[in-house]
């Protein structure tokens, strides 16, 4: 064990903050008064030369998203240009982005929008800007859970199952879940996802019919359900329009636990094919 008493790593935790700010207020220009002589030019001369340094920026920054881009086009694709007024909203929002996973997905969008004329709405590079990466690998997992059942185009995040009540009453209604939380989605993440509009607020349901085969597609396992019992539905979130735009992003392996989690619970409550 360290002899080195704990005020002595708070004051270095103090001493690196005080580094970081410095060197934030440089690279921003906004280090006159951290200086400790006074500064010679005018606050006019100081905000010009931000605005240059912000300028070179969002320039590099839309400079790497359409070099990222290139590589994802072929001259064999057959492409449409954009139209204008979703050029200059892209161009006015990608530029703030300096992550590079986060450029990358811009440089998606714009190659698809390049393939595919109307792939991408305002409305979803909007939502893209309010992600931080910490938020999108949070996506990321959730589209790795999502699958797409009744062969509809949306995302369905299976939560669980209820079971009916048996005609007798012998038997209560019973709720069978999956602790979305034992597979790396915590409710929090769930609800971050539904404040950023790419998952809708509430949990559904679906039931399926006795009658015929309900289709479930979760990667690249496709299941055709029959529920044992009539009555038993399957319970999920759905991605939001703007959260299936963006789920094309997304090209990512499923999650084997939260498979074999979910093939238990479609066997036991279904026969699935």
């Amino acid at each position: 064990m360290s002899n080195k008493p704990f005020i002595e790593n708070k004051s270095s935790q103090v001493e690196n903050s005080k580094l970081q700010l410095a060197k934030l207020a440089k690279q921003r220009g906004l280090d006159a008064r951290l200086q400790s002589t006074k500064p010679t030019s005018t606050w006019s001369q100081r905000a010009q030369a931000r605005a240059v340094v912000e300028k070179a920026t969002q320039q590099k920054n839309l400079e790497n998203i359409f070099y990222y881009a290139s590589q994802k086009t072929s001259e064999q694709d057959v492409g449409s240009e954009p139209d204008a007024d979703w050029m200059t909203e892209f161009l006015n929002l990608a530029c703030q982005t300096q992550v590079k996973t986060m450029q990358m997905l811009w440089a998606d969008i714009l190659s698809q929008e390049l393939a595919t004329h109307g792939s991408f709405s305002v409305k979803a590079l909007r939502t893209l800007t309010l992600m931080t990466q910490r938020e999108a690998s949070w996506f990321q997992l959730a589209c790795q859970l999502s699958s797409i059942i009744g062969g509809e185009n949306n995302h369905k995040l299976v939560t669980g199952v209820l079971r009916p009540a048996s005609n007798l009453g012998l038997v209560r209604a019973r709720w069978d879940k999956i602790s979305l939380g034992q597979h790396r989605m915590p409710y929090n993440h769930i609800l971050q996802l539904i404040e950023l509009g790419l998952i809708f607020d509430r949990e559904l349901e679906i039931s399926p019919s006795v009658h015929h085969d309900t289709s479930l597609v979760h990667g690249q396992s496709h299941y055709s359900l029959r529920p044992r019992l009539k009555g038993c539905k399957l319970l999920y979130y759905r991605f939001t329009p703007i959260g299936d735009e963006l789920a094309k992003l997304i090209e990512s392996d499923v999650l084997s636990s939260y498979q074999e989690h979910l093939e238990q619970l479609l066997h036991k409550h279904f026969s699935p094919q």
